[in-house]
């Protein structure tokens, strides 16, 4: 088969009510050198006959079916499946803005990079600047004054769905068989930007985040933010591993990252005793 220039990869799990529109955002761009990639995480819904629907209309479409391992899991499958020297993930209930793929097309032409990244917006917020300068590309030498403190102060790297990325890097990498639902695309992003070569930033916003009631940050179950919170602690300790990696671990980063790590920590204690006030007001 024909090698595509961009595959996009989407992890759908009982996802009826949004897949269309999102499938959408990817499949109103009729150029032929895209594919999408539908992964059906176990659904117990209609997701995989409205995939499947999808797939007659456009032969620029793949339907996979896994047993529900997780999104993770899911885009795991993609890569493997995926024919894209580029590859891009896009969660089943957002949606691409218009010329997204003629921008990435555009960078990657002029940089061929290992990875580019993107802004979102979120509701009426949008995501902060990465720099200044409206386009920045930037190598692995310049990584530790410029990329990885970014994994220090806050949040602009947590995300994977608005990173397009070569596919021969996500090959090439290895992961752990343990499950984690609470901070995975952090955990991929730090082993991504340790392997990469290069990378472009864009303050381009080109990706509509919407909230969903039903993901795990929304949920109200008590025993599900138990797990949030033993992912969190494992997810955001594994940056004091990084900051070795990166020959960055000086007493004023690691104190940084303490802070961060007791923050996240604080704020899911609070949701976890949220709900168990509902439950005993309940």
């Amino acid at each position: 088969m024909k090698e595509k220039s961009i595959s996009v990869i989407i992890p759908v799990y009982n996802s009826e009510e949004t897949i269309k529109n999102t499938a959408k955002s990817v499949l109103k761009d009729k150029r032929e050198d895209i594919e999408l990639i539908l992964v059906i995480d176990g659904a117990t819904d209609n997701s995989l006959e409205i995939c499947n629907r999808i797939k007659q209309k456009d032969d620029r479409v793949k339907v996979i079916y896994q047993k529900n391992k997780g999104a993770f899991w899911a885009r795991q499958n993609g890569i493997e499946n995926a024919n894209g020297r580029y590859l891009m993930f896009l969660d089943s209930d957002d949606e691409y803005l218009d010329g997204i793929f003629e921008r990435m097309t555009e960078l990657i032409n002029k940089y061929n990079p290992d990875l580019i990244k993107f802004r979102y917006k979120k509701e009426e917020y949008d995501q902060y600047k990465y720099f200044e300068e409206n386009e920045t590309y930037i190598e692995k030498k310049d990584f530790k004054d410029k990329v990885y403190p970014m994994f220090i102060e806050g949040y602009m790297l947590n995300a994977v769905w608005n990173n397009c990325i070569k596919k021969e890097i996500l090959q090439g990498l290895k992961f752990s068989n343990k499950r984690i639902r609470y901070g995975e695309d952090l955990l991929l992003n730090l082993k991504i930007f340790s392997n990469i070569e290069s990378a472009v930033f864009i303050n381009d916003i080109l990706y509509k985040y919407n909230t969903n009631i039903n993901s795990i940050t929304q949920s109200s179950d008590r025993n599900r933010w138990i797990k949030n919170l033993h992912d969190a602690i494992e997810v955001y300790n594994s940056l004091f591993y990084y900051l070795k990696i990166w020959n960055m671990d000086t007493n004023e980063n690691i104190k940084r990252v303490e802070e961060r790590v007791k923050k996240e920590v604080e704020t899911i204690n609070n949701v976890i005793k949220n709900c168990e006030s509902e439950l005993l007001t309940s």
